[in-house]
C-alpha cells in the first residue's frame, strides 16, 4: 500500500514548530469524524489518531500491521463499525503518518503505546482488533493489560514462530541485499523482510537483541528504519510465556490461503488460548480485508457481536487402541492410541489424538492439536532417525522426547509436568521450539529455542 499524504501536510509543519496537538475535521467523505496529530512519549514522536462514532460507550480499537498504507486498511469498514462502537484508529508510530525516527519499534513497545492510548479513554470497556503485526502487538496487550479488554480479534497475526521458522516458512527465495526492501504490496513482504535482515545481520557477529536496543547499531545495520527494526523485532520476539496469560475472549479470523502468516500460527493461538475460535476464510491471503471485504466484515462484526466463543463438543471416550505405519505413505491417524510406531513411513499426519506412546523410525511425521503420553513415569515419544513437525500439542511423562540422530520442529507445544522435555541419545539430534513451555511444579520455563544436542544432554 502506498502511503498518501492526504491534507495534513501544513498541519506536520505545524507540529514540527512546536504545536503539541491539532485536531482536523474529516472531510465530508470521509467516514472519520476526527483526525488529529498528536504527541506521544513511548517513541517520543508525534502519531496520527483517526476516531468515528465516539459517542458510544464501547472502545473499538484497530491496530494495523505493516505498512504505510497503516490505519488507511480499516477504512471501508469504519462507517458500519461506528454505528455500535467508539472506533480509534492510529497510524503506528514509524509508519503511515506518523513520527518515523530511530526507535525500538517492538511489539512490547507498541502495547505500551496502545496501553498509553487506551488511558485516554479510563473506564470504557475496550475491543481489540490487531491484523498480521497489530495481531502481535495485540496479543503482548491482552498479556500485559487484559483487565481492560472485553474481547480480543485478531485477523492473520504474525509473530509466535522462533526467527529460524520464519525464515523457513516464509523467506525461502531471499532477495539480495543490494535490492529494495519493498515490493509493490508491502504488507506482504513481512516474511521476506525479516529473514533479510536475519541473513544480513548473521552476516557479523553481533547479537540482534543487542543490535534492536541499540541507536547506532540500528543505523549502521537497519538504516534505522522503522519496517525493518519492526519486522527484526517482531521475529526476535518470545511470545511462549505471553500466551498463558491470556484470559481473554479471543476470536482467530484467518485466510487459509496465507503465506505470510500461515495456519500453523492459528493453531498454536487456537491450542494455547483459554477461550479461543478459530474462524477460516476459505480461499482468502493475508489481507483478508482487501481480498473480499463483504466477507471479512462478516466475519468481523460475527466476532464483535457474539457472546463467546463456541466451546468444542466433548468426544465420547474410547478405547485406546495400538496401530502401525509400515512403509506407507500418506497415512493419517486421529483418535485414541495406546501405541502408535510408525517405521520407515513418509507424510504422516497425526491430528485430534491421544497418542500414549509415540515410536517413530526413518519417518517425516507431522503432528497437530494432539497429547501424547499420559505416564508419569515413561517417554511420550521415541524417534530414531526421524523428522517430527509438531503444532498445539501436550506432552506429559517423565521423559518428553528421546531423539537419536532426529530433527525436531515444535510450535506451541506443552511439557506439563514432565521433567526432562528432551533427551538425546545415539547420534547427535537438532530441535527448533517456538512460543513452547515446560510446566513443573507451578513454573513455567520458557522453550524457545534452537540447539542441536549430543548423546546424554537433556533439558
Amino acid at each position: 500500500m502506498i502511503c498518501s499524504t492526504m491534507r495534513i501536510s501544513a498541519v506536520v509543519v505545524l507540529m514540527l514548530l512546536g504545536w503539541p496537538g491539532l485536531t482536523i475535521s474529516a472531510p465530508a467523505q470521509s467516514p472519520w469524524q476526527q483526525e488529529q496529530l498528536l504527541q506521544e512519549p513511548i517513541f517520543n514522536g508525534h502519531f496520527f489518531l483517526r476516531e468515528a462514532g465516539s459517542e458510544h460507550q464501547d472502545i473499538l480499537l484497530l491496530v494495523h500491521g505493516l505498512g504505510d498504507g497503516a490505519s488507511d486498511i480499516w477504512e471501508p469498514f469504519v462507517a458500519e463499525l461506528a454505528e455500535s462502537f467508539h472506533v480509534i484508529a492510529p497510524d503506528l508510530p514509524g509508519f503511515g503518518r506518523s513520527s518515523k525516527a530511530n526507535q525500538l519499534y517492538s511489539p512490547a513497545n507498541y502495547a505500551e503505546f496502545a496501553h498509553w492510548l487506551l488511558d485516554r479513554h479510563p473506564g470504557k470497556p475496550v475491543y481489540l482488533v490487531g491484523h498480521s503485526l497489530g495481531g502481535a502487538i495485540s496479543l503482548h496487550v491482552a498479556a500485559r493489560h487484559s483487565g481492560r479488554l472485553e474481547r480480543l480479534i485478531l485477523v492473520d497475526a504474525v509473530g509466535t514462530l522462533h526467527r529460524l521458522a520464519v525464515s523457513q516458512n516464509l523467506v525461502r527465495d531471499l532477495i539480495n541485499l543490494d535490492l529494495p526492501f519493498f515490493s509493490t504490496t508491502v504488507e506482504s513482504t513481512l516474511g521476506r523482510i525479516a529473514g533479510l535482515v536475519l541473513e544480513k545481520t548473521a552476516r557479523v557477529p553481533l547479537d540482534p537483541d543487542l543490535l534492536l536496543v541499540n541507536a547506532a547499531a540500528r543505523e549502521k545495520f537497519l538504516a534505522g528504519d522503522p519496517a525493518r527494526i519492526a519486522a527484526l523485532a517482531l521475529v526476535q520476539s518470545d511470545f511462549s510465556l505471553l500466551l498463558p496469560r491470556i484470559t481473554t475472549p479471543t476470536w482467530l479470523i484467518w485466510g487459509d490461503q496465507d503465506q505470510i502468516a500461515p495456519l500453523r500460527i492459528a493453531t498454536i493461538l487456537d491450542w494455547n488460548l483459554t477461550d479461543s475460535r478459530l474462524r477460516l476464510l476459505y480461499g482468502l491471503d493475508h489481507i483478508p480485508m482487501n481480498e473480499d471485504p463483504q466477507r471479512f466484515m462478516g466475519a468481523l462484526q460475527q466476532a464483535l457481536l457474539d457472546n463467546k466463543p463456541d466451546s468444542a463438543p466433548l468426544a465420547t471416550p474410547v478405547e485406546p487402541v495400538d496401530a502401525v505405519c509400515d512403509q506407507q505413505r500418506g497415512r493419517v491417524f486421529s483418535g485414541n492410541f495406546a501405541t502408535l510406531q510408525i517405521d520407515n513411513c513418509s507424510d504422516v499426519l497425526i491430528h485430534d489424538a491421544q497418542v500414549a506412546q509415540l515410536i517413530t523410525s526413518d519417518s517425516q511425521v507431522t503432528i497437530e492439536r494432539s497429547l501424547l503420553g499420559n505416564d508419569a513415569q515413561g517417554i511420550a515419544v521415541q524417534t530414531l532417525r526421524s523428522t517430527l513437525t509438531l503444532t498445539g500439542v501436550d506432552i506429559k511423562g517423565r521423559i518428553g522426547m528421546q531423539m537419536d540422530q532426529s530433527r525436531i520442529d515444535l510450535a506451541g507445544g506443552r511439557f506439563l509436568e514432565t521433567p526432562l522435555a528432551v533427551m538425546a541419545v545415539g547420534n547427535p539430534s537438532s530441535i527448533l521450539f517456538s512460543s513452547s513451555i515446560k510446566r513443573l511444579n507451578g513454573q513455567l520455563i520458557s522453550l524457545q529455542l534452537s540447539r542441536g544436542l549430543g548423546q546424554g544432554e537433556s533439558f
